[in-house]
């Protein structure tokens, strides 16, 4: 029964190394204005860059493209996503966060810690009709 229990430990232990070994759980690479710009570019077709809106905590970005367009990146598990909103795009404001709704109920929501003058302005931006 020790034994048994022994071993149960060990390949546990040894699932763990390899997992950590493989790079299973490698953390993100750190959100910055660029990083942001570059991510909605890479992943968005024919996209290109303009404003970004970083949350302070570096937890996710809204990148607004020079055509127009949006695109919202938040991190998932270890790796940083990108969506681009179609318009109209729900989003509040609570305080100084901003909060934007994807659209995509895999992707969620994401709340952007921005100041308020900034989290107004943006939300304004993303309803119909704004320029």
């Amino acid at each position: 029964m020790l034994a048994q229990a022994l071993i149960s430990v060990g390949g546990i232990a040894l699932v763990v190394l390899l997992a950590r070994w493989l790079g299973v759980r490698r953390p993100a690479t750190v959100l910055d204005t660029a990083a942001a710009a570059n991510f909605a570019e890479f992943t968005l077709a024919g996209f290109e860059a303009g404003e970004v809106a970083l949350g302070a905590d570096g937890g996710g970005a809204l990148v607004s493209g020079r055509d127009g367009r949006f695109a919202l990146i938040k991190l998932h598990g270890s790796r940083w996503t990108v969506r681009e909103l179609t318009m109209p795009v729900r989003a509040t404001v609570e305080s100084a966060d901003l909060i934007v709704d994807s659209g995509d109920p895999m992707f969620g929501a994401v709340r952007l810690q921005i100041g308020a003058q900034a989290a107004e302005t943006l939300a304004a931006r993303l309803q119909p009709g704004a320029g």
